[in-house]
């Protein structure tokens, strides 16, 4: 028995692994894997609702120091309801020498949770030590 879950990466629903077309939201699967790159497969797994999918990719996406991927880790930032997934999107905006990233990381400080503020805290000091090395 093959214990590997697939998913349409459009709506995220659970589709067995042979379908070519998602019978909940109608998107052919084959044509988006196909066409999709590399970084815009990470960048959607941000969405992904098993909550380790998501940290896995923007711990990626951070280590590539992918800017086409600041606008959605902000997205996470702001609206996710797990800090968990909150923590590594910080991490993440904290290695992307970006100006929205900073200020994001910036804002985290104020974080009702104390490991958000405590990451946000570690990229800041990287991203100061980047900005004025000694």
């Amino acid at each position: 028995r093959n214990a590997m879950n697939f998913y349409c990466t459009n709506c995220w629903a659970l589709v067995q692994e042979s379908l070519k077309t998602c019978p909940v939201c109608g998107d052919d699967i084959a044509i988006c894997q196909a066409q999709a790159g590399y970084v815009d497969k990470l960048i959607a797994a941000l969405s992904h609702p098993e909550p380790g999918t998501p940290v896995r990719a923007a711990w990626m996406l951070g280590e590539r120091r992918e800017q086409k991927a600041v606008a959605e880790l902000i997205r996470l930032v702001r609206e996710s309801p797990d800090t968990v997934i909150v923590e590594a999107a910080v991490e993440a905006l904290g290695k992307i020498d970006d100006e929205r990233a900073r200020e994001t990381v910036s804002a985290a400080l104020a974080h009702h949770f104390v490991r958000v503020r405590w990451r946000a805290e570690m990229a800041m000091t990287k991203l100061r030590q980047k900005k004025h090395p000694q």
